[in-house]
């Protein structure tokens, strides 16, 4: 998975998730109007990444659980999904 983000991480956070067949990219037009005000957050699932693998809905999940995990200065966000 590939995160791409714009804004600052100390403003609120927006994620944003792209359709089947487009990547995070897609959002690029309305983050354009929200980064000034917001961290936004665009995945964009493992299908479409160059060089990874798709696993499974499970593995794309713990992708963007672990991107907030690990997110600087930031703790881990509530609780992990139980798969």
């Amino acid at each position: 998975m590939l995160f791409q983000t714009y804004g600052d991480r100390n403003h609120p956070a927006v994620l944003f998730f792209h359709a089947m067949g487009v990547t995070g990219a897609s959002s690029e037009p309305v983050v354009k109007y929200l980064q000034d005000r917001y961290f936004c957050i665009l995945p964009t699932s493992t299908v479409y990444c160059e060089g990874q693998k798709y696993v499974s809905k499970l593995d794309e999940i713990r992708q963007v659980e672990d991107f907030f995990c690990i997110w600087p200065s930031r703790a881990c966000i509530g609780q992990r999904a139980a798969h």
